[in-house]
């Protein structure tokens, strides 16, 4: 009895084995995936000045140039690309002209702002900037005035 068992169940075990492929199917589907990708603007300032001088010469020629003033680095993502954001100039300057390679912006009372179109990977940047003094500017040391921030478009 126990010789016929042994030969019985292999062979009910491979006939089971064998049947059930027959029994599974196979199906299929399509699904479609999107992804948006979020723009996103990260600005490094490498060097700025803490402060800056004005003299009397300064004062009678009614600027002070600071060429490559700001060197910074951009990497950005966003595809429509990124603004500099540029805080109000204060104390005794009446204005900022920030240049940034070929676009200038006129920083006052209300901020400006410059913008730059999309590039793939990190960007070096170099700020010049004119500090215009404002009427009744006196000599001194003073805080730099150019602060700006990076924002996706």
């Amino acid at each position: 009895m126990m010789r016929t068992l042994r030969t019985v169940l292999p062979l009910i075990a491979t006939f089971v084995i064998l049947a059930v492929p027959g029994y599974a199917d196979s199906a299929s589907a399509t699904m479609a995936i999107s992804v948006q990708v979020i723009g996103r603007t990260l600005l490094t300032v490498g060097s700025q000045p803490a402060s800056v001088e004005v003299t009397q010469s300064d004062i009678q020629r009614g600027y002070i140039d600071v060429p490559a003033a700001v060197a910074f680095q951009v990497r950005s993502n966003a595809r429509e690309g990124y603004s500099l954001q540029f805080e109000p100039v204060s104390g005794p300057f009446a204005q900022a002209k920030v240049t940034w390679e070929n676009s200038t912006a006129a920083i006052g009372a209300d901020g400006s702002w410059l913008t730059h179109g999309y590039q793939q990977g990190t960007m070096a940047g170099r700020l010049d900037v004119r500090l215009v003094l404002a009427a009744g500017a006196t000599p001194g040391s003073y805080s730099w005035p150019v602060r700006f921030a990076a924002e996706s478009l």
